[in-house]
């Protein structure tokens, strides 16, 4: 009986993460793939463990979805929301797929909506996205350098000033936003 031993360049089954570990298990997946890390290559991420990504005109509400048919896994990103924004859903799909495969597929509305911020895991998965675009010590090093500045830290990571908020918030790095 042959024993496959896990390497970082796999993704683990969704119980074998937590929302805090996830997130850089991801990153160093990109790196071992020598994908570009900041911004992230969100798409090469996705593509380089087997998920399908597609831009398709969803509702102006749905911002993506995270669907398997089979054994194949396909996220769905909004092709007529902004560029910053796409790559957010992406990531945060790719959380789903980090943390919840095991739960089902899923559809997901506007990211930042206090509704949904009262299911754990689309809270885990808006987490997940925000550690993965924007790594606590690069983003750090930016709100000191450049405090009040959420445009110019939006901009370095390639994500919405919505975006650069929610992750201020969670780092308790409010003074950004001034």
């Amino acid at each position: 009986m042959a024993i496959r031993r896990r390497t970082v360049s796999d993704p683990r089954p969704p119980a074998e993460y937590s929302p805090a570990n996830a997130a850089s298990d991801a990153r160093r997946i990109a790196e071992s793939r020598g994908l570009n890390l900041t911004p992230l290559d969100v798409v090469g991420l996705a593509g380089s463990i087997g998920i399908r990504v597609e831009y398709l005109p969803l509702a102006n509400e749905t911002s993506g979805f995270l669907h398997r048919n089979g054994s194949y896994w396909t996220i769905g990103v909004n092709s007529l929301h902004h560029p910053n924004r796409q790559r957010f859903t992406l990531a945060h799909e790719l959380g789903h797929f980090f943390l919840h495969r095991d739960h089902g597929d899923f559809e997901d509305k506007a990211l930042f909506r206090k509704s949904l911020q009262q299911d754990t895991r689309e809270v885990e998965a808006n987490d997940f996205a925000s550690k993965l675009l924007m790594p606590e010590n690069d983003f750090r090093a930016l709100a000191i350098k450049h405090p009040s500045n959420p445009k110019l830290i939006a901009s370095y990571f390639g994500v919405s000033e919505t975006a650069t908020k929610f992750r201020a918030d969670t780092l308790g790095e409010e003074r950004i936003f001034g």
